[in-house]
């Protein structure tokens, strides 16, 4: 094979759900402690890590599940920094009122499978669409309000937004928010837009999409 020719793999349902157990594994033995899947923000960053670790490989990376565990520990790590978490040990508690976590879980355990199947399909979804808007998740996780009152003015800022016609035009036209337009609008300042823009895109996609289980993510955020 040529060097940089992309090896297919494809994250399709069964391959993430085939890969669950590895991605969690990864995670444990960077945090050093069990991860639970309905709670941790850890496990949604690692399967949003291994999601973009299908997508970026390449044969001349080397071993495939080498890099996955490599692109996993470089976006916990990124997120730890970023909350400014110098232990590997600290329990959900210590985040629930920072980050982000898009990966929601079902209440009722009965709907867990469907649901975080669901989940998936809606996150790669999601992916497609902000890559056009120029962004990552990276960038959404590093850039999102880890304030609850600014998480919270932020959604409110983008379910306006998603039910103006002229807006959502312009945002899925342009690739970009008609900032001064909102700020008008929504008698706010255009810096608190632009401080969460790309968490705001987000939403307002999830929302204008109809992305059921994403949905729970932006409840969660109030």
């Amino acid at each position: 094979m040529e060097e940089g020719k992309t090896i297919k793999v494809e994250a399709t349902e069964e391959f993430i759900e085939e890969h669950i157990p590895f991605i969690i594994s990864c995670i444990s033995k960077f945090t050093g402690r069990y991860v639970s899947i309905e709670n941790d923000d850890e496990y949604s960053i690692g399967m949003i890590a291994f999601v973009e670790a299908i997508e970026k490989y390449k044969e001349k990376r080397g071993d495939f599940y080498a890099f996955v565990r490599l692109v996993i520990e470089s976006r916990l790590k990124n997120f730890f920094e970023k909350e400014n978490k110098n232990s590997k040990n600290k329990s959900i508690e210590d985040y629930k009122e920072k980050g982000i976590d898009i990966l929601e879980t079902a209440d009722n355990n009965e709907d867990f499978d469907l649901n975080r199947e669901i989940t998936i399909d809606e996150i790669k979804k999601l992916k497609d669409e902000i890559d056009e808007f120029g962004f990552g998740f990276e960038e959404l996780v590093n850039e999102a309000p880890k304030h609850k009152d600014t998480r919270k003015k932020a959604i409110d800022i983008s379910e306006k937004s998603s039910r103006e016609k002229d807006i959502t035009d312009f945002m899925f036209m342009k690739k970009r928010l008609p900032i001064k337009n909102m700020s008008d609008r929504f008698d706010v300042s255009e810096k608190v837009i632009r401080k969460s823009k790309l968490f705001i895109i987000t939403v307002i996609i999830i929302l204008f999409r109809g992305y059921r289980n994403l949905k729970l993510w932006i409840k969660k955020g109030r």
